[in-house]
């Protein structure tokens, strides 16, 4: 595109340029967006350096909402449903990667933490979660905040482990399927991802010898241990916590009690939908039922004007 004056200087260029473009799917399989990984570097001099992103992706629309749309749901669905788990990691690659070698239940999160809405669908599917993600167990990240919603709306969760954080699903893939499938198999539930990671340097770093120590794996601890729902699971976690810190349960339990956080989760979410979706159902009827006295082709015109009003919105 020429600029005004008729020189040749472009006013537009390609997004996606110099990217590999990957099409995202509703559960319908169709088309909703793109998403696009970095493939060659810019040849634009010093402009080069703010196009740092590794990934980017459709902006929001309509059809595209990144926080409902899970990438390759639409393929893994009857996987997810027939394993009864699904597997999410955070990239396309590692999501194509994973359905090549096999592991057709595998989903990806596009970069982005898990949303009510992504946990919402999921559990038409299933409740177990594996998650790939790197998690970051002392701090307030939004993969560990993730990990807290699906824990409130009781999904089982557990960890994949990769060899070294730089190594990711489809680098193990590469080299060997078989590796991979070794890393499931051997994931760990979250509560013991959560003790092995807080006793473990340089992971938590904290020494259980000391007061200090010992208040700040708590810290840790704690919140997930009553995020559990099950009192039988809970009182298993404390117990434990107990022996490794050589800390008297009741003291554990007092510590517990004190622990206070906003549910990650709220029903409203979906009840709130709903509420609006019945409202709207409702307000409908009325109308027809008031207007019953309408001729046919009254009514069908008024059932039309609805329709095309439901699509525009």
């Amino acid at each position: 595109k020429s600029s005004p004056a008729g020189g040749n200087r472009l006013d537009s260029y390609d997004r996606f340029r110099g990217r590999i473009i990957f099409p995202v799917f509703d559960l319908n399989s169709q088309t909703v967006g793109f998403g696009a990984r970095v493939f060659e570097k810019s040849d634009e001099g010093d402009n080069s350096k703010s196009e740092t992103a590794k990934y980017l992706n459709t902006p929001q629309t309509l059809l595209y909402d990144k926080s409902s749309i899970l990438y390759g749901l639409n393929n893994a669905k009857l996987a997810v449903r027939k394993k009864n788990q699904c597997v999410v990691t955070e990239g396309y690659t590692d999501a194509i990667l994973c359905h090549q070698a096999g592991f057709e239940n595998t989903v990806a999160a596009s970069g982005t933490a898990l949303t009510a809405q992504h946990l919402n669908i999921l559990k038409r599917y299933s409740e177990n979660l594996l998650l790939a993600f790197d998690m970051d167990i002392a701090g307030d990240s939004a993969t560990k905040r993730g990990v807290n919603l699906a824990q409130d709306r009781g999904f089982n969760i557990k960890i994949i482990e990769m060899y070294s954080k730089d190594a990711d699903p489809a680098d193990i893939i590469l080299k060997n399927p078989a590796d991979w499938e070794k890393l499931v198999n051997e994931s760990r539930s979250i509560m013991n991802y959560y003790f092995d990671s807080a006793f473990s340097p340089p992971a938590g770093g904290f020494s259980k010898e000391t007061a200090e120590g010992k208040k700040e794996i708590g810290k840790i601890i704690l919140p997930a241990i009553k995020r559990l729902s099950n009192k039988i699971e809970q009182s298993h976690w404390v117990q434990k916590l107990s022996q490794k810190l050589n800390i008297s349960e009741e003291a554990i339990l007092e510590e517990l009690r004190k622990v206070k956080f906003e549910t990650a989760f709220s029903p409203a979410f979906t009840e709130s939908s709903s509420v609006a979706k019945e409202e709207k159902n409702s307000v409908l009827k009325v109308e027809l039922n008031q207007n019953k006295s309408l001729s046919l082709d009254g009514r069908k015109k008024l059932i039309e004007e609805k329709i095309i009003s439901l699509v525009l919105k």
